[in-house]
């Protein structure tokens, strides 16, 4: 098995959780480039206000705090922001 494929599979369920935090262009990134800690970072970054794993997991509190953190629509722009 070759090393990228290695890592992409090791990295592929912190990909999956940065994608339903909203970060979809970390994520991506993360399961090829600079050995998955995109990935990780997409994962344990706080979720986009919009994302399905804030309004899945999150209390009002929290929703409030992502509305702050990152106002307005997701967009691609948004999504490279840590």
């Amino acid at each position: 098995m070759s090393p990228l494929l290695t890592v992409a599979i090791i990295m592929s369920p912190f990909a999956l959780v940065g994608c339903l935090k909203g970060r979809y262009v970390l994520s991506i990134v993360g399961l090829f480039l600079l050995f998955g800690i995109p990935s990780i970072l997409a994962a344990t970054r706080l979720a986009r206000a919009d994302s399905w794993w804030a309004s899945r997991f999150y209390d009002e509190a929290k929703l409030i705090q992502t509305g702050h953190r990152y106002p307005g629509r997701s967009d691609i722009s948004d999504a490279l922001t840590l």
